[in-house]
């Protein structure tokens, strides 16, 4: 599904639960062996809440494992509320961490948008941006100082994007198959003097 929605240049936000009552140490880079085997997505890492009046809530509460039993009145951004059985409650939010940090560090938002370099500059600019503000949801740019060291941080990446708006706009995947940078087919004209041995008249 992920493969056929990049072929449409829409790249999924991907959601996951660390602290299950299954999950170990290593949860977090076995999960994200995984998704560097999909095309570039927006994963989105939270541990799991119990919260009141569900079945979940009630079976932690009745195994005495609630650690914040009134937690949605004391809000902690990704901080655990109960103890899981396999792994701590530090080890759960150290998963999260090194999860968020791997997805979207620079390394990571550069090796993603070199998976898409033959699209069209448009969706890779809109994938960067999102990557930006995905990143933000853990790690939060405060004031314009926070984000200049971001856009600092991400310049391998800006000014490749900012090269290739002048010499391939269009992208390399689409200008072969034909395809402007909305999918749409492109007057024979233009196509024809793309393919191999084609000779413009």
């Amino acid at each position: 599904m992920l493969e056929a929605l990049a072929r449409r240049h829409v790249y999924a936000i991907t959601s996951f639960i660390f602290g299950l009552d299954h999950d170990t140490a290593g949860v977090a880079e076995r999960t994200l062996a995984q998704i560097r085997e999909w095309p570039p997505v927006l994963p989105v890492f939270g541990q799991i809440t119990p919260f009141p009046a569900t079945p979940l809530y009630a079976r932690l509460e009745k195994e005495g494992r609630l650690t914040r039993p009134r937690h949605w009145l004391e809000f902690a951004p990704f901080q655990m509320a109960h103890t899981p059985l396999m792994i701590s409650v530090q080890g759960v939010q150290d998963e999260a961490l090194y999860a968020w940090t791997n997805s979207y560090s620079p390394a990571a938002t550069e090796k993603a948008l070199e998976s898409i370099a033959d699209e069209p500059v448009p969706y890779r600019i809109s994938h960067l941006v999102s990557r930006l503000f995905f990143r933000g949801i853990y790690f939060p740019q405060k004031g314009a100082w926070g984000w200049l060291k971001l856009i600092a941080q991400n310049r391998g990446s800006i000014y490749r994007i900012v090269r290739d708006s002048f010499t391939r706009w269009h992208g390399a995947r689409d200008l072969a198959a034909g395809l402007d940078f909305r999918g749409y087919a492109r007057p024979a004209a233009l196509i024809a003097p793309l393919q191999p041995g084609a000779e413009v008249e």
